[in-house]
């Protein structure tokens, strides 16, 4: 019999925008745009700590195929606690008390909901972190 595996929240937007962080794809124009953005301060903040993970990631610290698994989504989760504190609670609340009485299958089913809200919170906190990096200037009608 297959093992069950948890299915994790789909935060690949605010990953992404971690990944392009780390690397220094933004522009410096881009990224005082970011600090000028009152909502953004935090979570870019917020992100900024657990690039931790994501570097160990990205250097090969894991030794097999389980360490660097466990590394990509100790770095999605705190991202996305980063992100959306309250949906990312309420998920692994939900995980943890679904678990304990019917293992990851009743985790999966019972706690569909909260991943979900989780990942729209994800998805919209992405969208605020592009926009207010790329799209402040030309929502203005200032020359880019």
């Amino acid at each position: 019999m297959a093992k069950a595996n948890l299915q994790l929240p789909d935060c690949t937007a605010l990953l992404q925008f971690e990944a392009a962080l780390f690397s220094r794809r933004w522009s410096a124009r881009e990224l005082a745009r970011l600090e000028e953005n009152a909502p953004a301060v935090p979570l870019v903040e917020g992100m900024r700590e657990c690039l931790g993970f994501l570097d160990r990631i990205v250097s090969g610290d894991a030794p097999n195929p389980a360490a660097l698994a466990q590394l990509k989504m100790s770095n999605m989760l705190c991202v996305a606690g980063k992100a959306c504190p309250d949906e990312s609670i309420r998920w692994m609340q939900c995980i943890q008390a679904a678990s304990s009485r019917g293992g990851v299958p009743a985790a999966n089913a019972l706690c569909a909901r909260e991943r979900r809200r989780l990942e729209r919170c994800a998805q919209r906190q992405a969208s605020m972190l592009v926009s207010a990096a790329l799209l402040r200037d030309a929502i203005a009608g200032a020359p880019d």
